[in-house]
């Protein structure tokens, strides 16, 4: 099995030219490039079909470029808020973990509260029961 740095040989068909390419790409990918070429020079063909053909390998030549332009700032950009993430993570690690303090209920609290609810509901029984005595 050839490894990704071993050289290979490939013979591509580019727009019904025959050509020996070498790289260090695997095969699929060499055929997924042939592909997309053929691709986008029919639809430059299709597009203009009175250009020289070496004004349409210009133009998918300037495409290709530009796509490639449009990748790197995508990449730079993605990369950017990669490290913007990972600062934030060192950041949260390196701070002191931070727990909700809870105010500790004491027993007389504790019991003045409960006695409250006790007498709300009481008092709320009392009011109810009155109104449907009338």
């Amino acid at each position: 099995m050839a490894y990704q740095n071993e050289k290979r040989q490939y013979r591509a068909n580019l727009a019904g030219k025959n050509y020996t390419i070498s790289g260090h790409a695997s095969l699929p990918h060499f055929k997924a490039t042939e592909t997309l070429f053929n691709k986008q020079m029919t639809q430059i063909k299709t597009v203009a079909p009175k250009l020289a053909p070496v004004d349409q390998l210009t133009l998918l030549t300037f495409n290709a470029l530009s796509d490639q332009l449009y990748k790197q700032a995508e990449v730079d950009a993605l990369q950017q808020q990669v490290a913007k993430l990972e600062a934030e993570i060192a950041q949260l690690q390196q701070s002191p973990k931070t727990t909700a303090k809870r105010t500790p209920r004491n027993a007389i609290s504790s019991i003045i509260d409960d006695a409250k609810q006790e007498s709300h509901a009481r008092t709320t029984d009392k009011l109810f029961k009155q109104g449907t005595n009338t």
